[in-house]
């Protein structure tokens, strides 16, 4: 990979991260924090509008942690329009952040996680679970609207609350790539 290529491949994961933490319900000062993705292997596929990061994937960005198997990031005409978070065959996809100061951590952890841009959306597909102050939602497919803070799941969903006013902990999710 020469210069040119590895300058793209940065610059569109930071816009692919700016995105994420703009429209989502986030800490303002994730999008200003240093960007750091380890994987194994990076590939740029500009003409196509396409990267791929795999190999036990860690990206970090302030509070963001996404763990995974392989992500990939389309950008058509240089604007990030979605990206998809692979696990492997053992191990699922993870993410977390910290919606804002002193709110716990977001969870989320699924065979697959797919970003859309666009529709300000993220959706866990296959064994997922999302977990937002302790209380927990298991499907096959849940999504998030990171702009309205509107959670739905669907395709026979287990639901646990915690009782009382203080929000829980969301700490037994983990990532399966630790």
């Amino acid at each position: 990979m020469n210069i040119k290529d590895k300058t793209l491949l940065t610059l569109t994961t930071a816009a692919f991260l700016s995105i994420c933490t703009t429209n989502a319900v986030a800490l303002s000062t994730d999008r200003d924090e240093p960007l750091q993705i380890n994987s194994e292997s990076a590939e740029m596929r500009d003409r196509e509008g396409y990267a791929i990061y795999s190999g036990s994937v860690r990206l970090t960005q302030g509070s963001i942690e996404i763990d995974a198997d392989h992500i990939e990031v389309f950008f058509p005409e240089q604007e990030i329009t979605h990206a998809v978070i692979f696990g492997d065959d053992k191990r699922r996809a993870y993410f977390q952040q910290l919606p804002k100061d002193g709110v716990k951590l977001v969870r989320g952890t699924a065979n697959r996680i797919i970003y859309q841009a666009d529709r300000d959306e993220i959706r866990l597909l296959g064994d997922a679970i999302f977990c937002q102050d302790g209380n927990e939602q298991k499907g096959e497919r849940i999504v998030y609207d990171t702009k309205k803070d509107i959670m739905i799941a669907k395709a026979r969903v287990q639901s646990i609350f915690l009782p009382g006013k203080k929000p829980g902990s969301c700490s037994h999710i983990k990532s399966d790539y630790r």
